[in-house]
């Protein structure tokens, strides 16, 4: 009785800024000495948004900018003639960069750990659904079929620094390149010798502090937002003191409907459809941007019951809401968190 009372308990926090609203996430910050010092940028098809905190930091900002571009342009972007994995794609076999390697390295790990919910190797089918255009036309059962069957992250050939794909396989890193991206801000804000800062990569968000015990640092406030297609208002809010990645994966981002059927763009590899598992969304909260990136993916796909395992092999902490409006929060979240709509009810994690 005395655990769930301890649950039960509700974190108030003071917000001072509301600094602005993004795809997936919104978030707050309280700081009552210092004001932010925002920039904003475009990269990886998103808007990018830079805080920064204790002085003017646009010449980092500027870095942070055009280092997720190159990033995206020249190594993740399936789309992007000068990138590795296009180049990839296109021969079947590319020598990568000692930069991009290890991403797929890191990213084939997380597909092997979740026994493929999530995988990189999705790219043919996800072109097949056509979620990133305007088309909301259900392919055929059997084109779906064969190309379900080039998906397969085992069929990949890691030699060196040469990878090669299976026949017909196209990789796809969507599920983890603003992850990455902040992985990569995480890194340029810690040798500029930046002390606090927020940065959003299109809804992904990156909590950064370099460690130091600031008398006027009280942590964050990072709010989920309600994952319904017309209400971005905040779900829950969670307080968070230290360097962590928010990502969060829902069935309202992109979507289309037909015969009043729901068809969003998070594929269950196994089926070749969109995944079924009775979730509106999933947030994970990790020290790594790949990993919570990765892991959104993969938990979405699995549901809640059996993500618990690999939530625990990386440490990570999640958010799961299902259709039913139930909120379920893994434990060393739990007492940080603020539910915030109450059309929601916040369940016992199990």
């Amino acid at each position: 009785m005395e655990k769930k009372e301890t649950k039960q308990k509700i974190v108030i926090l003071t917000v001072a800024i509301i600094l602005t609203i993004v795809t997936a996430v919104i978030f707050f910050v309280h700081d009552p000495f210092h004001e932010a010092d925002e920039h904003f940028g475009y990269a990886m098809g998103s808007e990018i948004v830079a805080c920064f905190y204790g002085g003017d930091n646009k010449e980092t900002a500027d870095t942070l900018f055009s280092e997720i571009n190159v990033l995206d342009t020249d190594m993740l972007s399936a789309k992007s003639e000068k990138s590795e994995i296009y180049s990839l794609n296109e021969k079947g076999s590319q020598q990568l960069s000692d930069e991009a390697l290890p991403y797929i390295n890191s990213s084939l790990e997380i597909c092997k750990a979740s026994q493929g919910a999530l995988d990189i190797t999705i790219g043919s089918l996800s072109s097949l659904w056509g979620f990133d255009s305007s088309s909301d036309i259900i392919p055929d059962s059997s084109l779906i079929e064969t190309e379900k069957s080039y998906c397969g992250y085992e069929k990949i050939v890691l030699d060196g620094n040469t990878v090669t794909l299976s026949e017909n396989q196209k990789l796809d890193m969507g599920a983890l390149g603003k992850g990455i991206a902040c992985d990569k801000a995480k890194d340029i804000l810690s040798a500029n010798g930046t002390k606090r800062a927020l940065i959003s990569v299109g809804g992904t968000i990156l909590t950064y502090s370099d460690g130091k015990d600031y008398y006027w640092h009280d942590g964050w406030g990072i709010a989920v937002r309600t994952p319904e297609t017309d209400d971005s208002s905040p779900l829950l809010r969670v307080h968070v003191t230290d360097t962590k990645v928010f990502s969060t994966s829902g069935d309202y981002e992109k979507y289309f409907k037909k015969d009043g059927k729901r068809y969003h763009h998070i594929l269950n590899p196994g089926t070749g459809y969109p995944a079924e598992t009775g979730l509106k969304s999933v947030t994970i909260i990790a020290d790594s941007g790949l990993v919570a990136d990765g892991l959104s993916t993969a938990c979405f796909v699995l549901g809640r019951e059996k993500s618990q395992a690999l939530l625990e092999q990386y440490n990570a902490e999640a958010i799961f809401v299902d259709k039913d409006n139930n909120v379920y929060i893994t434990d060393g979240i739990f007492g940080d968190c603020t539910l915030l709509n109450d059309a929601y009810t916040v369940k016992e994690y199990e």
